[in-house]
This record gives structure tokens, sequence and C-alpha cells, in this order.
């Protein structure tokens, strides 16, 4: 007993520090994920984000927005809400401007101006221009608008002995910011970031290790999918349901690859006419609801699958380049309905999978359950997202909720598969050690009958000699008579079985003489045994203890007990024939079989042995009969 705590003590330590030694290089890792926040200054006048706090201040954070001509210079009015008013034209610069107050190492802005043409000064020394060819003065330039839009921020570095300059930023004006009915145009400044060039490289640092981390995790879950589907497919147990699973962990690294960093995708892989992100998250949906339906059974498994081919059909119908904006809306919409309520639909079924002890869903269950719990917690414990989730069911969002969900089951379904993989695979190993050992233990069987049978045989031969000598020393005609009858006995004593094969008869006389002393009735209905049988001693002591130990047990477990074997040869086969009683009772309800360890192995060691000679084996199953019957080929090579 105190060993046993010491053990367990011993193990839970182990596992404490592997559990420590990961957390804490994970911590490492995940470190860079998150920015240098301290050294870095949000000097923009309007509010940057998806919605304005209702405890929003407007501050003008000590810019001056005006127009100058040359050197006549006009205020702008504020209107407390990041943009000013007072320009009368639309083809005009702007112009915005600030001391620089802020103390940084190696300073650099940062401005998302768009489709809005800048210049940047520095105490009118001119830092960056979108047009180096005007005459680059404040008061002097006449910007246009770009025919483009820019996908990413202008970023220029500022000289290390900024500070107390002023920053001006000149940026043009476009048509389509005039507000009706009001003749003058409001301007807005673009947004306007001050920081260390170390905090824009930790920025940098940071969406990347963002990116990469999720992205290489569902990379590398797909290569270790296949990787057990090629384990699978060599041990010949192919799961080709993991193909699904493997194509749908691809499919969404590369959706978080392409979603996040679509500019340098872009460029990487040059522009392509189908919207990559989105394109391979909704075909990683289809993939998916494909792997969890075949993991079901009965009818809901077809129901799945068809309504996974439709939403894959409506998935390649709107990637086509150049469809109607009408069809591409309403596919879109029909590929999110079956996509969610497909989902939810199959996590409805799996209850019942995990009721019917189904291998998959008995681990999938548990750990969508858990991660279900998770996404809850995390809901209560962050309001945003919690405000986020109430909105977005306002509105129906059929796309956010699949999107979450995938989330949740990507994961979920990756895990239960490994799991059940590495489960099936430690059952087999353990089931092999055992089928060797079976295999040892009907070697020692087979040893043990055949010694047993030698000193039985031993035995009426010096009994055969002790009652001749008797008989010689006789005097008496009524013992002389006695012994002659025990010595004709003697003579006449012969096994059950006798055919061509030693292995096989002390096996039969063995088991058929078992049969006999549980009130079996046995019948033989012929013996026509080849000298030599396509298989070791091992393997037919295997098969034939087995098969005749199932036989025995299910015939003793009847009113009326009987066991009929028949073995002959046909043509270039040797075949076997065991029949035995049956209980009528359905199988789920017959008595277990509890006095054999290992339970079911028998069964195994027998097709296990068949499918090595020809696999030609029948199992029949009447009323109150069954039958097996073996076909051994005996010219037949083993795989």
């Amino acid at each position: 007993m105190r060993k046993n705590i010491l053990n367990i003590l011993f193990y839970m330590f182990v596992l404490a520090v592997c559990l420590s030694f990961s957390l804490f290089f994970c911590r490492i890792l995940f470190a860079y994920t998150v920015p240098i926040q301290d050294a870095s200054y949000e000097l923009s006048l309007s509010w940057e984000g998806e919605a304005l706090p209702d405890d929003w201040q407007y501050d003008q954070k000590g810019w001056t927005v005006f127009l100058q001509n040359e050197t006549q210079t006009t205020l702008l009015t504020a209107d407390e809400f990041g943009g000013f008013n007072g320009i009368l034209e639309s083809e005009q610069t702007f112009y915005f401007s600030r001391t620089l107050t802020e103390m940084l190492e190696n300073p650099t802005l940062r401005l998302e101006p768009a489709d809005h043409s800048i210049a940047i000064f520095l105490d009118d020394e001119l830092l960056y221009t979108d047009d180096p060819k005007q005459d680059n003065r404040i008061g002097y330039l006449a910007l246009t608008m770009l025919d483009w839009n820019r996908m990413e921020p202008v970023v220029v570095s500022i000289p290390p002995d900024y500070y107390g300059k002023t920053l001006t930023i000149a940026q043009s004006v476009g048509m389509e910011q005039q507000q009706d009915p009001d003749p003058f145009f409001t301007v807005y400044p673009c947004s306007v970031s001050l920081f260390s060039n170390y905090s824009y490289e930790s920025g940098l640092i940071a969406k990347s290790f963002r990116i990469a981390i999720p992205a290489s995790l569902y990379l590398g879950a797909g290569v270790l999918l296949l990787a057990v589907f090629l384990w699978q497919l060599f041990s010949q147990k192919t799961d080709w349901s993991l193909l699904f699973l493997a194509l749908t962990s691809f499919l969404w690294s590369a959706q978080c690859i392409a979603t996040d960093t679509l500019p340098y995708y872009l460029s990487y892989f040059s522009r392509l006419p189908v919207d990559v992100a989105g394109t391979a998250h909704d075909l990683s949906t289809t993939v998916l609801l494909l792997f969890l339906a075949s993991r079901l059974t009965g009818k809901p498994r077809s129901f799945f699958a068809i309504a996974a081919t439709l939403h894959g059909i409506c998935v390649l119908l709107y990637a086509i380049p150049d469809i109607p904006a009408a069809y591409i809306f309403l596919l879109l919409s029909i590929s999110e309905k079956i996509g969610l309520y497909g989902m939810l639909g199959i996590l409805i079924c799996m209850i019942r999978e995990w009721k019917q002890k189904n291998s998959f869903y008995r681990f999938f269950c548990p750990l969508i359950t858990a991660g279900s719990i998770v996404f809850m917690i995390w809901i209560l414990v962050v309001p945003a997202l919690r405000q986020e989730i109430v909105q977005q069911f306002s509105i129906s969002a059929t796309s956010y909720f699949l999107w979450k969900l995938m989330l949740l089951m990507i994961p979920a379904a990756t895990l239960a598969a490994l799991i059940e993989w590495i489960a099936k695979e430690i059952s087999r190993r353990t089931e092999a050690k055992l089928l060797i050992q079976q295999y040892g233990l009907a070697q020692a069987s087979l040893e043990n009958l055949r010694r047993h049978q030698e000193e039985v045989m031993m035995l009426h031969h010096d009994m055969k000699k002790h009652l001749t000598f008797l008989r010689q020393k006789t005097s008496d005609k009524a013992t002389a008579d006695y012994l002659d009858e025990l010595i004709g006995q003697q003579q006449e004593f012969s096994p059950v079985v006798q055919s061509r094969n030693q292995t096989l008869d002390i096996i039969l006389n063995a088991k058929l003489g078992e049969a006999a002393d549980k009130g079996i009735a046995v019948e033989i209905v012929q013996i026509n045994v080849p000298e030599s049988l396509p298989l070791t001693d091992a393997e037919l002591c295997a098969l034939m203890i087995n098969l005749l130990d199932n036989a025995i047990f299910a015939a003793s477990k009847t009113k009326m007990p009987f066991l009929r074997l028949d073995m002959h040869q046909k043509d270039d086969f040797f075949v076997f024939i065991c029949e035995n009683s049956a209980s009528s009772d359905p199988p789920e309800k017959s008595v277990k079989k509890e006095t054999v360890p290992q339970h079911g192995l028998g069964l195994k060691i027998i097709e296990q042995i068949i499918n090595q000679h020809g696999n030609l084996m029948e199992m029949t199953r009447l009323f109150d009969t069954y039958r097996v019957t073996i076909a051994l080929p005996l010219c037949h090579s083993r795989k």
C-alpha cells in the first residue's frame, strides 16, 4: 500500500514538472503576441474603433487645423466629433499641426490616410510626400485624391531632435466628404499615432505571432492527421474520414493567413480570382461536416452527408469569378444556414452516438462540452464579448455564430480523432500481446496433451504386460478367463478419433472427452484428414482449441446439448465443419462467458489464423444451432 502511494506521488510530481516546463515556455512564446504599448501615443482627432463609446469626450490634443494659401492662414472650426468645417471648395488642401512634446526613442509616425494624398513636415522641413513633383512647401500644395486605397498605413521615421518642433500634415479634400444640404465641406484629418520604432517593430512581431501560432497549430494538426491516416493505411486499417479532418485543418490554416495578412499574402502569391480567406473558411465547413457525418450511424449519416454536399456546391458556385452579386448573396445565405444548422444538428445527434458507445463521439462529447463551458465562462468574464454576441444575435448574424462554432468544433474534432486513434492503438497492441500469450498457452496445452497421451499409452502398455504375466502364472480357470477378457479389452483400446494427423488426434480426443464429461452428445460425421496441413502445430492447436472451447461452452448451456464434427478433404481443400446446439435467446440476452479471461480473444485468434490461410470461413446461426465452416487450401502460401 505504501509503495503504491509513493508511486502515485512520484507520477504526480513528474506530471507537475512537465506541465510547469510546458507552461513556462508557452508563456515565453505567447509573450511576443502582445506588442509593447507603453511607448506610443494616439494623436488622432476622431475615435478609432467600431463604435463610439458613450463616455467618449472630444480632445483636440493640441492640433490646429487650417487652410493656408501661401502666407494667408484660415482656421477651420471643429465639430467636436473629429471633423472640421470651413472649406468651400472640394479640391483644396488643408493642414493640421501641433508641437511634439512627447519623449520617445527612435520616434516614428504612423498615418492611415486611405485614398487621401498627404505631405508631412517638421518645422517646414519635408519628411514625406505622395507627390514629390509639387512645390512641397506649406501653403503652396494642391494635393489631389488617390485613385486607389492604401492597404497599409504610412510609416515615417522622425529625426531624433524632434522634441519641441512643429509637426504639420497636409491632406487632400475629396468630393465624397460633401455634406448636404450644408454647402460647406467637413474634413476629417487622418488618424495619427506617434510611437517608438521599437514599439512598431514589436507590433509587427506581435501580429506575426498572432497569425503564425494558430496557423501553425492548424497546419501541424493537419500533418499529424495525415500521418495517422498513413499509419492506418500501412496497417491495413484505413480510416478515410481522417482525410476530411486533415483538409479542414489545412483550409483553416490558409484562412488564418489570408484573413490577417491579405496585403502580404497577395504580394507573395499575387492576386487570385477568388476570395482566398472566405472560400477556405467555407470549404472547411463543408469538409468538417463530411467528417462528422461519416462518424455518425444510421439515417443521420446519410442526411448530414447530403447537407454537406449541398453546402459544398453552394460554396463552389459563389466562388466562381464574376458571378452576379444577387446570386452570391443568395448562395452565401443558403450555405451559412446549412453550415450552422448542420453543425447544431450533429451536436444533437452526438448525444445518441455517445449513448451507443460510438468510439469517436465518446471522446468528442466531453471535449465539446468542456469547450462550451470555457466559452460560457469567457462570455461572463468579458462584457464586451457579451455585448457583441447580443448584438450579433439581434441581427441574426448566421456567419458570426457559424464561425464561433467552427472555432469550438475543429480543435475538439481533431483531439477526439487523435485520442480515438491512440486508444485503438493501445488496445491493438495490448490485444496483440494477449494473442501472443494465447498462442503460447495453446502450444503449452498441446505439449501437455501430448505428454498426457504418452503417459496413458505407457500405462496401457504396462498394464498389458502385467496382465499377461498374471495370466501365465495362474492355473485357476475362472481367473484365467477373467484375465483373458481384460487383455482383450486392452488390445481393443484405441482413441475416439484416429486420423492421419497426430496433432489433430491429440486435440480432438482431449476436447471430445471434455464434451462427453459435460453430457454433450458427440457425433463425428466423417474423418478424412491429410497427413500434412498448411498450419504449424501452434496454429492448429490455437485454431482447434478455440473453436471447440466455444462450441462446448455454447452447447453446455442448452437443454439438449450436442456437438457434430465433419472433417474431410475436398479437391485441394481441407474442410472442417463444427456444429453445436445453441441458445435460441438473442445474443445480447445470452449468458456471458465469465470463466475465460480476455473474452472475445478466441474469435480474434480464429480470424487471424484464417486470414493468413485463404480467409475462407463461414459462420451460420440458426434458431438453435450454430455452425462454423472452415476451408483451408492445402497448397496455400501464407500471406
